[in-house]
């Protein structure tokens, strides 16, 4: 008999947020940005493209935006972790998970990419698209790996998932899942917010 193994759960979910909304939350991040270049004192050119926390206390109190984004993490990650029978995280256990990561607002100017990696040591990552990026022109897609794409040559489905970067749409995958953002050809930063669930 044929079973099949091993089924990796993904989530993919669009929110219907209003404009208002999604302009307050990109402001709010661009704020998070500027605020963060001028007290690390770097230029634009030598900030890393994911080293800005977003997920802070104090940026949570200044932006109450931002504890709005964080429980939709949350919320997507229970999603996802009961999506599993052997399931026993409880929404309580994420909550705490997720508090105690800051998350970070990473960006990808013109001609970045990000290599194909994984998020070792966490349960699953989340990422929230702040704008609508046109792909097809624009490159900056992300694609989700079949976790043993890099040696299985002939026995599989499909090895990659390709993921539209659509405003207000969430991403929610095991970290052991095998991902890459092709080449950004785009004139403005390509900003999202990306969160691993860490156990603690």
């Amino acid at each position: 008999m044929i079973q099949n193994l091993f089924t990796v759960n993904a989530l993919i979910k669009d929110y219907d947020k209003t404009n208002e909304w999604s302009l307050e939350l990109g402001l709010a991040a661009k704020a998070v940005f500027q605020l963060y270049l001028a007290e690390s004192g770097k230029t634009y050119e030598q900030l890393g493209d994911d080293e800005i926390p977003f997920f802070t206390q104090e940026n949570i109190k200044q932006f109450p935006i931002i504890g709005e984004l964080q429980q939709i993490f949350i919320d997507g990650f229970y999603e996802l972790a009961s999506s599993y029978e052997d399931n026993i995280l409880t929404r309580d256990d994420i909550a705490r998970m997720v508090a105690n990561n800051s998350g970070k607002l990473p960006f990808m100017k013109k001609h970045q990419f990000k290599r194909t990696h994984n998020h070792v040591g966490a349960c699953a990552f989340g990422i929230f698209y702040l704008s609508d990026v046109n792909n097809e022109q624009q490159g900056g897609e992300l694609i989700l790996r079949d976790p043993a794409f890099h040696s299985n040559y002939q026995f599989h489905s499909a090895q990659e998932f390709p993921v539209e970067t659509k405003k207000n749409r969430l991403v929610v995958v095991p970290g052991y899942i095998w991902h890459d953002v092709s080449p950004y050809m785009g004139d403005e930063e390509r900003l999202a917010v990306v969160i691993n669930l860490d156990l603690v």
